[in-house]
């Protein structure tokens, strides 16, 4: 069984989801500390000029450090959430998938979670639906293994948890911390992600901007094309995974 594990990101990049869908499992680390600038509470949107944005949450940072990511709530939901909706519709009024990707998308702003980390997997769980992603979905909180591990153990004592053979990692700042060898040692085999980000035409900019939101190619190119370029890019990968 070929596990992944992430930490819950707030309307992740494709090259997240494609990981997922290369998964027979995914464990979202929902106990970790909280990065504040990190991808757990914003993501990257093309807004106009060619210029970054960010749908971000807003938080209660008061003892953030003290406290486990799926602790730490949200505040201000109604000033946070319109003002995303209204990034949304002005960085992509324009665009081809505006109407039909808004229709499905202004629902979930009107939820009431309470959590940075109920609105991180809510997000996760919107565009896996839309993309058909069916790989079932994991809590490190539900998990027996040794809370005590850090880093490369952590990741390994996961797998164990869930039973995994192999560990499919990202090729980000995991490639320097894992201990393969110890991994191989437990009978785990790494293996990396192959993920070739897809270009596509973007509105808002003539110079293509990777990594952004998965939201942004949905806004530009609608659901169907975005599900089969996606498909494409994950049957792809999932060759030199064998």
């Amino acid at each position: 069984m070929r596990c992944a594990i992430h930490q819950p990101h707030f309307f992740p990049w494709l090259g997240y989801l494609d990981k997922m869908a290369k998964a027979d499992a995914f464990v979202l680390l929902d106990e970790v500390q909280l990065e504040i600038s990190s991808y757990m509470v914003r993501n990257r949107l093309a807004a106009n000029n060619g210029q970054i944005g960010y749908l971000t949450m807003t938080i209660d940072r008061k003892g953030y450090l003290d406290r486990k990511y799926n602790e730490i709530e949200t505040k201000n939901n109604d000033i946070w959430k319109q003002n995303g909706l209204n990034k949304l519709r002005e960085y992509y009024r324009k665009a081809p998938g505006y109407q039909e990707v808004m229709e499905q998308l202004t629902p979930f702003f009107d939820q009431e979670y309470h959590t940075a980390c109920e609105w991180a997997v809510a997000s996760i769980k919107w565009l896996r639906g839309l993309l058909e992603i069916h790989t079932p979905l994991y809590f490190q909180k539900d998990l027996d293994y040794d809370t005590t591990q850090k880093r490369s153990d952590l990741v390994l004592s996961i797998c164990q948890a869930m039973q995994a053979d192999t560990y499919l990692s990202g090729r980000g700042g995991s490639v320097r911390y894992l201990d393969r060898e110890k991994f191989a040692e437990n009978g785990v085999k790494i293996v990396f992600q192959d993920f070739v980000h897809p270009v596509y035409p973007q509105r808002n900019t003539t110079e293509f901007l990777p990594g952004l939101s998965s939201l942004d190619m949905l806004f530009n190119c609608g659901i169907e094309q975005t599900k089969a370029v996606f498909w494409e890019n994950v049957k792809r990968g999932n060759e030199f995974l064998q």
